[in-house]
């Protein structure tokens, strides 16, 4: 039962008063996700009431209890004595990749949201929100983290997992470890690797990964408190440091806690005592580590000469074995290619012979049309066009060809017409085989913009399942290999709501391809980029939809297999004229869209290699967005917002971290085609495919047309499955229905699978983990072995 902080002060002070001894102490052990402080914390209250015991300042915590609820509110905090930070548990088994449990620094391979999962960021957010330095006693860990690793070959931090690892021989907890287990396994062949970026280390051994601290990393957190003037260290646990010293070596008891103590108060452990180096000790690595450029604002003279270098990355050479899964592939990479760019002048002509063929995986000619219900050519010299994007296969005999119908002006109304009687689709759906077949198109991308309403979306459904079961019959009949069938769909999280039925497009559909642009433009009249790829902190509820990241995660919510979905790069921006030149940030007032540019000619639009231009002109300010992870630049009332090869590369961590499919390019023809931006012809897809460089896409989709899937059945989501679909980073807790023992935590879209405490199960109507007789439908829940 809770009871308030306030009452509890009140009561040890005048208890104290009572007996003429020293008051009681009060302390509260509080969270470090952003969202469970921000949600449930009134941080600026913890203004302090009296000042802690000196002698305690440096207090080392070695208890606390199994399980927390906040009891009151921030607003009785100002009554605690310390508040200890759980500063561990940023990342473990509930994740499906490695993380460290305690990384003082985020690593720069993680998710912008990632980032926010480190002891430097969780305690300065502490301090940012009122929090008073002195009473911030930051956690650390006796224990460590572990993972399954999916593949033996990778394995560096991010790298993917299958679940917790194997429980510890004491512990007996998976996905957990105390440190006497770890050094156990690090003396039994175990691989250490020192991460200098994080300054923490994580062994490896087999298929077993392990983020932990050691005397190393403790020191140096240790300095880190001493530097940033917080209160002392609060220890989880004292029984799970080596409390024997015959396990890790040195005949040293307690090793961590008393690397703490020598740092913090300046206690010796000892004469001979020494930290066991464990670079030494364990196996050995070889680490090859490129930096990353810090994000700055650059001046315009060094724009297009500046040289960007790849996002760090640790290469760990180990002797495991690899795993080969037959259920992968590379990454797609489809670029539209417009009819319409044959037509711009000089130096932005594009034709045919411009493609570079072992550039994308495929080529989308867009756009066909329809006349009398039947595929037809755009205009009439497009079927020469078709020649000679189709001859782009003789250089390479892997690409694919295919042809887009429909597009934006092209409208609804067509798709409508035909689809409104079955007769009419049916015929359009057999010539359409005919057509694609005579000029030897790999395939059809539909691009109806936009279906809306219960009879737009089933009857898009309907075109696509007729299409895919002809192209299934032709095939055979033919001998030919299938015709691929794809759509380009909206970001809008309103339109995929209005006119989609997501699960039943992907049974027929072999590419979804979202269009993640086009979020912001001419049409508003305020400056907005493009294609961010994650909102401003700032954003209304509304915009933070308006992003790539959302786009994506809503088009997986809705049923999306990620396997299939292509992301939409742009190769393009949008622009502005600025009411006040002065007023140039997200936000700002507009009078509409930019001028046009020479070659692409519409306003509020400028092809990648127009954007050089205009980065080339005197007083021209690039500015990269740390929070959307995205350019922008502005000259006098001028401002476009654009993706470069950083934002891409960006992107595409981003996308391998969530396990996407591949991309989708519109266009190829307004990368800087001709080289003139000084980096190389297409120097935007190019940057895209290399950052894509041996990442492969898991198929785990079970549709009816799947050659993975034996029996070619549908198979339903499970009814017991958690979904998360919370508001603005809400956090909300559901029950395991499987594992009384689990519960899973949604943060937003985000969905951890959390483990109670040993001996604890989930008690749903209070949301905490509690004793089984308290829950009903656990009571009968077997405890787990006791701990060492």
């Amino acid at each position: 039962m809770c009871l308030s902080y306030t009452k509890l002060r009140e009561a040890f002070e005048a208890e104290a008063q009572e007996v003429k001894k020293p008051r009681l102490l009060l302390t509260a052990a509080v969270p470090v996700g952003p969202d469970n402080i921000k949600s449930g914390y009134d941080v600026p209250a913890v203004a302090s009431k009296s000042q802690p015991d000196p002698d305690r300042h440096e207090w080392l915590k070695n208890q606390a209890p199994q399980s927390k609820k906040d009891c009151g509110g921030g607003a009785s905090q100002r009554y605690l004595d310390f508040i200890n930070v759980m500063a561990y548990d940023f990342h473990g088994k509930w994740e499906r990749e490695t993380g460290h449990n305690a990384p003082l620094y985020a690593p720069s391979s993680d998710s912008e949201w990632r980032k926010q999962l480190s002891v430097d960021h969780a305690a300065h957010l502490w301090v940012k929100l009122g929090a008073p330095k002195e009473k911030l006693i930051i956690g650390m860990p006796t224990y460590g983290r572990t993972f399954t690793l999916s593949n033996l070959k990778n394995f560096k931090v991010n790298s993917p997992a299958s679940g917790g690892g194997k429980a510890g021989d004491y512990t007996k907890e998976g996905g957990f470890l105390a440190y006497y287990e770890i050094c156990e396994m690090l003396r039994n062949g175990a691989t250490y690797v020192w991460d200098d970026e994080m300054k923490v280390p994580y062994a490896i051994h087999g298929d077993q990964w392990v983020g932990f601290d050691d005397e190393k990393s403790i020191r140096i957190k240790m300095r880190w408190i001493k530097d940033n003037g917080f209160g002392g260290a609060m220890v989880w646990t004292v029984d799970m440091d080596d409390f024997s010293g015959d396990v890790c070596g040195g005949d040293l008891k307690y090793p961590l806690i008393g690397a703490m103590r020598e740092e913090l108060r300046g206690i010796s452990r000892g004469k001979n005592a020494k930290d066991i180096d464990w670079a030494s000790v364990a196996q050995s690595v070889v680490v090859e580590v490129t930096e990353k450029p810090q994000p700055i604002k650059i001046s315009l003279q060094d724009v297009l000469s500046r040289v960007k270098k790849p996002t760090k990355a640790l290469i760990v050479k180990n002797n495991n074995a690899d795993l080969i899964d037959k259920n992968m592939r590379e990454p797609q990479l489809l670029c539209y290619l417009t009819s319409w760019s044959s037509k711009r002048p000089s130096g932005g002509r594009f034709l045919p012979e411009n493609v570079d063929p072992n550039l994308c995986t495929h080529i989308i000619f867009a756009f066909a049309t329809l006349k009398d219900h039947k595929l037809a050519e755009g205009d009439e010299k497009d079927g020469e066009m078709y020649d000679k994007v189709v001859a782009l296969r003789e250089k390479n005999a892997n690409l694919k060809i295919l042809l887009a119908i429909g597009g934006w002006a092209f409208g609804s109304t067509p798709f409508k017409e035909l689809t409104s009687n079955v007769f009419r689709m049916n015929q359009f759906v057999y010539e359409a085989i005919e057509f694609l077949r005579d000029y030897q198109f790999n395939g059809l991308d539909v691009d109806w913009e936009y279906p809306r309403g219960a009879d737009d979306r089933a009857a898009f459904v309907n075109l696509l399942k007729e299409l895919r079961l002809a192209f299934e019959g032709e095939a055979k009949t033919s001998g030919q290999p299938r015709l691929l069938l794809t759509a380009a769909v909206p970001a809008s999280f309103e339109a995929i709501a209005a006119g989609y039925d997501v699960p039943e497009i992907s049974k027929y559909l072999d590419f979804i391809n979202v269009m993640t642009y086009d979020f912001h433009g001419q049409w508003e009249r305020q400056v907005g980029h493009n294609s961010p790829l994650f909102p401003l902190e700032s954003a209304t509820s509304y915009q933070k939809k308006l992003t790539v990241d959302y786009s994506a995660r809503e088009w997986v919510r809705q049923g999306a297999p990620k396997e299939k979905l292509m992301i939409g790069m742009p190769t393009y921006g949008r622009s502005f004229t600025l009411i006040n030149d002065t007023q140039f940030d997200i936000g700002a007032p507009a009078s509409g869209g930019g001028s046009a540019g020479r070659f692409t000619n519409e306003a509020g639009f400028m092809s990648y290699y127009e954007i050089c231009e205009f980065l080339r002109e005197d007083n021209t300010t690039l500015v990269w967005d740390n929070e959307q992870m995205v350019p922008f630049a502005y000259r006098e009332d001028q401002w476009v917002g654009f993706d470069d090869e950083r934002s891409l590369k960006t992107k595409m961590e981003w996308l391998k971290e969530e396990g996407f499919g591949g991309i989708m390019v519109w266009s190829v023809d307004m990368d800087d085609f001709r080289g003139s931006c000084g980096t190389g012809k297409y120097p935007l897809i190019t940057a895209m495919k290399q950052e894509l460089s041996g990442y492969k896409v898991k198929l785990e989709y079970d549709g009816p047309y799947e050659s993975s899937n034996p029996n070619g059945q549908y198979t339903t989501k499970d009814p017991n499955e958690v979904s998360c679909d919370e508001e603005d980073g809400h956090i909300s807790y559901h029950a395991d229905k499987a594992d009384c023992t689990m519960y899973y935590m949604c943060e937003g879209e985000r969905k951890h699978h959390m483990p109670c405490p040993s001996n604890l199960v989930f008690n749903p109507n209070e949301n905490v983990c509690d004793w089984p007789e308290r829950v009903e439908s656990c009571a009968h829940h077997t405890q787990a072995p006791a701990k060492r």
